[in-house]
């Protein structure tokens, strides 16, 4: 037998194998659908979606890409099962996905990828958020199209990927913001961890090299500020405001970094003492941010009194935050290493979990519109009180979140013991990726939020099937 035939059935029985794991993920996510089908709302970021998926508004804090997401699955289908069943194949789509990558990219065994990738599709926060209305399933798949992207352009690097690499982040970005920060680092970082095969492609002297590498990361920033520029002014003109990714994000930050803000931290210092004395809410107390930033009489809503120009207001806000960090930065990491232990006080974590599950009834008004564009059955329960399949799954993962805060040292485990310098690369991306995100939610979150692990969980267990396959190649040795 030829070795060309040779090749060819093994390719066949490739195939075959993918085709019968995708059949078996779909089949696995159907039965769980059939028990587990009801959607569910995170009050208000849900309500807010549902109202621009109906009548068009832009909401100023939130991603108006996925209400008008939700208009195209469930608004025509009169029926947010729809949009439901669309996430968990979205789900699916994500695990399978992985699978290719782990076996791509960093050459695991096909069956390692394939109990990866089937983990995944079973993992407590995205079966949980496949049934919610909310940003996460949609933003993880870009995601892992973003990553794909990025995995490739780090073996070939050429200037047409960083294009669809950057297309793909603003996409990412306009679904969540929490993406922003890892998006730009990665802008960088990207072209400087492929100069090696920049190097290998150009075969030019050492300086032309560093020149190219230059280049690349110049182009790199320039393409990611055109294209989000270009997505801040559509987001302008829409909302008949200046461009902007979104126009509250200062108020957010000041309620996040509050404990470490001081009336010097303003550029008006009046102002800034007038906006932080006198405080109903202890302005050091980190376990009551979320009051400053929602409740009358808090430190954001005494700044929109004092500054009625919400735009002008949300400005100062960020202004004061940068001035913070910069001139404190110690204090800076010690709020996000307080609360990175609230993750490990067992009551705090389950009222997060309970808060994360949506413990708020639906307001009348609300459940009206639901009943009436949508077709929904069931009364106003939280769906904390719907007791679902999903939410008793992530009710008992207390230590599996635990867990995920840890994805970036096995990451950065991997990247020191692989002696392979492509491998190794590959590691140092993901790595990176994870610590941005493992960094927004202790230092840009006010208490311990399993939702904004929601993508760790991804890159967690893609960690564990490349540690995996390491570990059975130095068995082999």
């Amino acid at each position: 037998m030829s070795d060309r035939s040779v090749d060819s059935k093994i390719q066949s029985s490739t195939k075959s194998y993918w085709l019968w794991f995708l059949v078996f993920l779909l089949a696995i996510q159907s039965v769980l659908l059939s028990m587990d089908h009801h959607p569910m709302f995170f009050l208000g970021d849900s309500k807010s979606y549902i109202w621009t998926a109906i009548s068009g508004w832009l909401p100023p804090d939130r991603s108006f890409v996925y209400g008008y997401f939700i208009r195209l699955v469930a608004v025509y289908t009169q029926s947010l099962v729809s949009l439901v069943i669309v996430q968990v194949a979205l789900l699916v789509a994500a695990s399978s996905v992985m699978a290719h990558l782990l076996v791509r990219y960093f050459r695991v065994r096909l069956w390692i990828a394939f109990a990866v990738a089937l983990l995944t599709s079973l993992e407590p926060l995205q079966l949980l958020f496949t049934r919610y209305v909310m940003t996460e399933t949609l933003a993880l798949f870009v995601f892992v199209l973003y990553s794909w992207a990025f995995l490739h352009y780090l073996e070939n690097p050429r200037i047409k990927w960083l294009f669809l690499i950057h297309g793909l982040a603003v996409v990412l970005i306009s679904i969540r913001f929490a993406y922003i920060p890892s998006t730009w680092v990665c802008a960088i970082i990207l072209p400087i961890l492929a100069f090696p095969a920049i190097a290998e492609k150009t075969r030019m002297v050492k300086r032309k090299k560093i020149g190219n590498l230059i280049a690349h990361i110049v182009i790199s920033t320039l393409i990611l500020f055109v294209l989000s520029s270009t997505y801040k002014h559509i987001n302008g003109y829409f909302q008949h405001k200046p461009p902007a990714y979104s126009y509250e994000g200062g108020f957010s930050a000041m309620g996040f970094v509050l404990p470490i803000l001081e009336p010097g931290d303003f550029a008006d210092k009046t102002l800034g003492e007038q906006v932080l004395k006198g405080l109903p809410f202890s302005a050091s107390d980190r376990h009551v941010r979320w009051a400053h930033r929602y409740y009358e009489g808090g430190a954001v809503s005494r700044l929109q009194k004092l500054e009625p120009d919400l735009i002008k207001a949300d400005a100062i806000a960020s202004q004061a935050v940068i001035s913070a960090i910069a001139h404190r930065p110690h204090a800076f990491f010690r709020l996000g290493w307080l609360t990175s232990t609230d993750y490990f006080d067992p009551s705090r974590l389950q009222t997060s979990i309970k808060n994360l599950l949506g413990d708020r009834r639906l307001d009348l008004e609300f459940h009206d519109q639901l009943k009436t564009r949508f077709k929904y059955t069931s009364d106003q329960s939280s769906s904390l009180d719907l007791n679902s399949l999903s939410g008793q799954y992530v009710f008992r993962s207390r230590h599996w979140i635990q867990l995920l805060l840890f994805t970036p040292l096995g990451w950065g485990l991997l990247f020191l013991f692989t002696y392979d310098a492509d491998r190794r690369r590959k590691n140092g991306i993901m790595g990176l990726s994870s610590l941005m995100l493992v960094g927004i939610a202790l230092f840009l979150v006010e208490n311990p939020t399993p939702r904004y692990l929601h993508t760790c969980a991804w890159l967690f267990l893609m960690m564990t099937g490349v540690g995996l396959n390491s570990l059975f190649n130095r068995e082999q040795l």
